[in-house]
């Protein structure tokens, strides 16, 4: 029995060790550029499908084609945000992010109410964080 809690404790730390990270810590600016060029990668495999079911629109149905209208300006709203100017700090990440994910937001297959509860609820949000930030 001592044997074995003493082979799970020693299986545990391999396990644990291998969570250890040797790196230093990214800055915001990192985190930020490592996710517009997420962001990029992901466009470069979305746009080029969207542009080959938008060919084939003859054989989908009229809600189908509708939907995929959607998907396309979502998509081409979301690559062309991507692609601006990368933030240095957290201040001009927050300027930039929450009028991009609010335009996002408004422009979502939602309710009309529900995007005016969401666009308010980001706008609230960096209000709030824009202010804590600034003491």
């Amino acid at each position: 029995m001592k044997r074995l809690a003493i082979l799970a404790a020693l299986a545990a730390a391999c396990l644990l060790s291998a969570c250890a990270s040797t790196s230093a810590p990214k800055t915001p600016a990192q985190t930020v550029a490592d996710l517009a060029a997420q962001v990029q990668k992901a466009c470069a495999v979305v746009q080029p499908t969207i542009a080959s079911l938008q060919a084939q629109s003859a054989s989908l149905t009229a809600d189908e084609v509708a939907d995929l209208g959607k998907a396309a300006d979502l998509a081409t709203k979301v690559c062309a945000a991507s692609g601006s100017v990368v933030p240095t700090d957290t201040v001009d990440f927050l300027q930039m992010a929450f009028p991009v994910v609010i335009k996002l937001v408004n422009a979502a297959p939602l309710p009309p109410d529900d995007k005016a509860a969401a666009s308010l609820a980001l706008t609230a949000a960096q209000i709030a964080l824009s202010a804590a930030l600034a003491q």
